[in-house]
């Protein structure tokens, strides 16, 4: 799903440039035709220009956001037992941040208990993830739409008490071995055992600046 949105980002960019060149080509014609309308042309002109390139941004930005937490707000989440992950290419936005689409292959469970094996997405990760830990994530699906898989943040679940009891009986009923997930320029997935480790590297090197 993640290189769907940036294949459909890339060709809304292109869109908005076409208009924005064509609006700057019509301020040459009004320039030339009607000097009197081209200061009013000038600041529609970057007034259109600026909100263009804000949406472009707010799309960019938060369009997979904005899908995971309806989903998850839904309870379409599945638990995903990661077994493989690979890189697949590198990508790059509008501000120059890069990171890495990685493709996945895990065995899903759903709300249902329905397991399904071997299913393949693919995730936008921080540019500095090397190595991957197979384990478990939540991650958005719905049968009906089964190609719109994201990764879940954990502090995402654990903000929606509603969720809750679907998430107990997936763990009632399935084999969990949490790994922690969340945004960082991308989503970073690391074992437990590593975030804890960098927390308590954090706070140490915090306590000496302090001290």
């Amino acid at each position: 799903m993640q290189l769907k949105i940036a294949k459909i980002i890339n060709s809304l960019l292109i869109v908005l440039t076409v208009i924005i060149l064509a609006l700057a080509g019509g301020y040459i014609f009004v320039y030339n035709r009607y000097p009197e309308f081209r200061t009013t042309y000038l600041i529609v002109f970057v007034l259109v220009a600026i909100g263009l390139m804000l949406f472009f941004r707010w799309m960019e930005e938060g369009w997979d956001k904005r899908v995971i937490t309806r989903m998850v707000k839904d309870g379409k989440v599945a638990l995903a037992n990661i077994k493989h992950s690979e890189r697949v290419m590198r990508m790059r936005d509008s501000t120059f941040t890069n990171f890495w689409l990685y493709e996945f292959v895990a065995d899903l469970v759903t709300p249902d208990l329905v397991n399904l094996n071997e299913v393949k997405f693919w995730e936008k990760m921080n540019a500095d993830t090397q190595q991957i830990p197979n384990g478990s994530v939540f991650v958005t699906y719905d049968p009906e739409k089964p190609t719109q898989i994201f990764v879940v943040p954990n502090v995402l679940i654990s903000q929606l008490p509603e969720l809750m009891p679907v998430v107990r009986k997936i763990e009632a009923n399935a084999s969990v071995r949490y790994l922690d997930t969340y945004y960082n320029k991308g989503m970073v997935i690391k074992s437990m055992k590593d975030s804890l480790a960098e927390q308590r590297q954090a706070v140490e090197e915090k306590n000496k600046k302090e001290g």
